[in-house]
């Protein structure tokens, strides 16, 4: 008697099973599910995962790519062929293609150098009313509580949105002036050495809280939405402040930033105090090619920091000496 070959599941029945059993088991739960829902969107979420060829998903792929950014669309592709994976290693399709190999991902150039402006200044108008850093301008803008701590973190000890949200109190050494992070993005746990501002601003937001617990309420998306709402307020506040005095605003204060650009504030300015493996450990980096991603040096500080060194100061003698010659020259 001749065996009748099992259907093939739908692409929504694969992907409602992926969420529930695989998805789980990551850290990204939340963003695949949101990943997901993308997909069950499609014209693709009825049709048997063994008739999605890949010109299917090329399609897609173009439509999307109007709105999207190309790492948006990397991450959904992404999802998709671990899903034809888990079909055909576990689920008992071996013989599954899987069409996401035949698509080509749209190259992703998510690199950012964008460093705070520090030196924000109105002629004749005080620092107590013109603070002098983007930080300072954001940070009183913003109406909550927690921001202002979270964002000093980040932008001080080189840990990433959601290791800060996740800090317990009793992983907090303020003694020593260190957190442990026992579960980071790479699986690695560590402990992340606090600067004295950031350790003194956690001491004083922790001061009278219980000695238990998450330190913070906020969720890492609500974090990255607070911060949004004070920089857009900070620009108000700032072009307001340049038309009482007829002023005109640089129109690149506060333009394109992001609270991730705070850990990549963190890791340029520790960058001279620490050694690179030390970096890396402290940032959670296990590639130093992305730990270089994340460091932008200032030209002008380099500059001083040769100017400071030994060849630095042999060649200022040797120009000193030459000028002197010079000088002592008998002129015709």
């Amino acid at each position: 008697m001749r065996l009748r070959r099992l259907s093939a599941p739908t692409l929504a029945t694969a992907i409602t099973r992926y969420v529930a059993e695989v998805s789980p088991l990551k850290k990204g739960t939340a963003t695949e599910r949101s990943i997901a829902r993308t997909w069950l969107c499609t014209r693709l979420a009825g049709r048997p995962v063994d008739r999605i060829r890949n010109t299917d998903l090329i399609a897609i792929r173009d439509d999307w790519s109007a709105n999207y950014k190309a790492a948006t669309i990397v991450r959904r592709l992404a999802f998709l062929s671990h899903v034809f994976t888990v079909l055909r290693k576990d689920w008992g399709w071996p013989d599954l293609a899987n069409p996401v190999e035949l698509v080509r991902r749209p190259t992703v150039d998510d690199a950012r150098d964008r460093r705070l402006y520090k030196q924000i200044r109105l002629r004749g108008v005080p620092e107590s009313e013109c603070p002098r850093s983007e930080f300072e301008w954001v940070m009183q803008a913003t109406q909550s509580k927690e921001l202002p701590v979270i964002a000093t973190l980040a932008a001080e000890s080189l840990m990433r949105r959601s290791e800060i949200c996740g800090i317990r109190r009793e992983r907090v050494d303020l003694r020593y002036g260190i957190v442990f992070l026992p579960d980071t993005k790479n699986g690695t746990a560590r402990r992340v050495p606090l600067t004295p501002w950031a350790l003194e601003v956690l001491r004083q937001f922790l001061a009278g809280k219980p000695l238990r617990g998450n330190i913070f309420s906020m969720k890492p998306s609500s974090v990255t939405r607070a911060f949004i709402r004070a920089r857009r307020r900070a620009r108000k506040n700032y072009e307001a402040l340049c038309a009482k005095y007829g002023r005109k605003p640089q129109p690149e204060y506060f333009k394109n930033l992001r609270l991730h650009d705070l850990r990549h504030e963190a890791t340029s300015t520790l960058a001279p105090v620490l050694e690179m493996h030390q970096l890396a450990k402290t940032g959670g980096w296990k590639d130093t090619r992305m730990l270089l991603r994340y460091y932008h040096p200032d030209g002008r500080e380099l500059a001083r920091k040769i100017a400071r060194s030994s060849l630095g100061r042999q060649q200022i003698a040797q120009i000193k000496r030459l000028q002197s010659a010079s000088l002592s020259r008998p002129r015709d």
